[in-house]
């Protein structure tokens, strides 16, 4: 939770139902209340691992919650990963569908003036040595399991990074914001969007923002300048 927050930790109801309960749990869920993305949409689910309740006392409520602390591992530092949390979709050969590996919604309902977040995702260091990243989400595009052989295509048609989208009729009011303070280098001064890593080659082959269907915003390595460029059809 943001070090911001008001509430005061409490006894949270177990989340995760035990196998011997799945006939009330049944009863205790609807389609309504689990779908994702369409209230009218079927809805089938695990019933071990469906947590229905509406929590009446002050403090932290949780849905699922998960809490790992490592106190060992490998001999060399690096080697292993602590995960809280891995949710997979998939779709198998011949199902062409949906997939989500996470669907998460924030609602306030008719009568509720609630602050809404979707996803908060924090890294926290209490470690004045760590050197190390600290990455608070990192967007990784892929085109084969993890140590399968490189397929000879990129298979990255359509892909988008970040995708800002909302409902007909409403909107965001503004894109992205930075808070106060939310910026902080104590040896330089802090970089809103860092394009260093990219190499000249790479830099110079890319839009950097597409203004128009025809007008683009791109760097010249060569005279280290920016140029608004507007794009010939055909060309």
């Amino acid at each position: 939770m943001n070090a911001h927050s008001t509430l005061q930790p409490t006894t949270a109801a177990l989340a995760v139902r035990p196998r011997q309960d799945r006939a009330s749990l049944r009863a205790l869920v609807s389609a309504a209340t689990l779908a994702v993305a369409l209230a009218a949409a079927p809805c089938s689910a695990a019933p071990d691992f469906v947590a229905q309740w509406n929590p009446t006392t002050p403090g932290i409520a949780y849905g699922l919650l998960a809490g790992l602390t490592r106190v060992g591992g490998s001999t060399q530092p690096y080697q292993d990963f602590t995960v809280a949390v891995q949710a997979t979709a998939r779709n198998d050969r011949n199902v062409h569908q949906w997939a989500f590996g996470v669907a998460s919604e924030a609602w306030a309902l008719p009568g509720s003036r609630s602050t809404l977040v979707g996803v908060e995702a924090a890294v926290i260091n209490e470690e004045i040595t760590n050197q190390q990243f600290k990455v608070a989400t990192n967007l990784v595009f892929k085109n084969r399991a993890d140590g399968g052989p490189q397929p000879d295509s990129p298979m990255n048609r359509n892909s988008i990074a970040l995708w800002v989208t909302a409902q007909p009729g409403t909107g965001f009011e503004r894109g992205i914001v930075f808070g106060a303070g939310s910026l902080h280098d104590t040896k330089q001064r802090p970089t809103v969007l860092d394009l260093s890593d990219l190499s000249d080659e790479d830099i110079a082959r890319v839009d950097l923002i597409r203004l128009r269907k025809d007008v683009v915003l791109r760097y010249d390595p060569a005279s280290r300048a920016l140029r608004v460029v507007v794009e010939t059809p055909g060309l």
